[in-house]
């Protein structure tokens, strides 16, 4: 009798210590939980340094188009063969006059026009601001067209050895001639311009000289 009392005892004592240890595992197995951390200053400063970042980008974005550019000069529509258009641009200052225009439908350096003729321009420009110009850039920013509302012809000059070609660099308070030449259609008159994508940016006025094909030598 004495020993099964003596074992129920002792299965009695191990099965309190198993119990014992396995609440204690179950207790340790629990996920902790902790207060979150918060940083105040942080969050606070967060909405200043996303505005500053727009702020930027947005500037970044006017500096590359041109926007905020506000030429000096005005728009000068209605130039005819031998005025003077003023150009305020992103490039700089400079003046542009068309001395005589001349259309021409049959050879020349024995290259006949894709369309009907060739309008052979010559020019003057003048470099009216403070800095060096590259006359490509100025001339590679004009075209002709028979409609202005339908996109123009650009300078092809550099195919043809006869034709004076513009380019290099013109300085301040220096002049230069040459030939703008392009190729279009028959039209009772031509006009000479401004690329028009280059006004939609901001970065020039606008000029227009009107060469009627009778004027044309």
């Amino acid at each position: 009798m004495k020993k099964i009392i003596m074992a129920i005892t002792i299965l009695l004592f191990f099965s309190l210590i198993l119990a014992a240890c396995g609440e204690e595992k179950e207790n340790s197995n629990e996920p902790k939980q902790t207060a979150p951390e918060t940083n105040n200053e942080q969050d606070d400063n967060k909405p200043e340094e996303d505005s500053k970042t727009d702020q930027e980008d947005e500037n970044d974005s006017q500096d590359s188009t041109g926007a905020d550019f506000e030429t000096g000069a005005d728009d000068q529509l209605d130039l005819g063969i031998g005025d003077t258009g003023e150009f305020d641009t992103t490039l700089g200052t400079y003046e542009m006059t068309v001395d005589s225009a001349e259309l021409v439908d049959t050879e020349i350096d024995d290259v006949l026009p894709k369309f009907d003729v060739f309008i052979v321009l010559d020019l003057s420009i003048k470099n009216t601001s403070d800095q060096a110009l590259s006359l490509d850039d100025l001339i590679v920013s004009m075209e002709a067209t028979e409609d202005l509302d339908m996109s123009g012809y650009s300078d092809i000059s550099g195919g043809f050895d006869s034709i004076e070609m513009i380019t290099g660099t013109i300085e301040p308070g220096e002049s230069v001639s040459g030939q703008f030449i392009t190729e279009a259609y028959a039209s009772e008159e031509y006009y000479f311009r401004k690329d028009p994508g280059n006004i939609t940016g901001g970065s020039s006025n606008q000029v227009i000289w009107t060469i009627k094909a009778d004027e044309a030598q």
